[in-house]
């Protein structure tokens, strides 16, 4: 089935007419398997979480939707599966295997500024430098700059 449309060209006012084609061949699907391994949560970097719902949520693991009957706030019966179908195979979901938060993974000295007065100087003269390029962006688009 093809059909035709009539464009009528800017710059000549000459009439050009396209073909239309729609090909009736299957889409090509390609299957990608990666190799996947069991994900450990004990190695994520969770463990020192200390609230059990906040370390769950991070792992993408929920011990009330393991079980069979329980039902969702809309009142859904659950199935028991869990947050993630497959957690038995391969061990987590997305939130297991690449949290957002990860405390573990952190430095010791992740919860204080160390780079001392040079950095605070280097902070400063940022700030400095930005404060002034905004001002003469406003002063050289303003009345009062001309």
């Amino acid at each position: 089935m093809s059909a035709t449309f009539s464009v009528q060209k800017s710059f000549a006012g000459a009439q050009l007419e396209a073909g239309l084609t729609r090909s009736r061949a299957p889409a090509i699907r390609n299957v990608v398997v990666a190799n996947s391994k069991k994900t450990d949560l004990k190695k994520q970097g969770l463990e020192s979480i200390k609230n059990a719902v906040v370390k769950q949520n991070l792992m993408g693991v929920s011990k009330s939707m393991d079980k069979k009957g329980w039902t969702d706030p809309s009142g859904r019966k659950g199935k028991g599966f869990g947050v993630y179908r497959f957690a038995n195979k391969y061990g987590a979901n997305v939130d297991g295997y690449s949290p957002i938060y990860t405390p573990d993974a952190w430095a010791e000295t992740g919860s204080q500024y160390s780079l001392g007065v040079k950095g605070l100087i280097a902070w400063a003269g940022l700030v400095a430098v930005l404060l002034s390029v905004g001002a003469t962006l406003i002063l050289s688009t303003s009345q009062l700059g001309q």
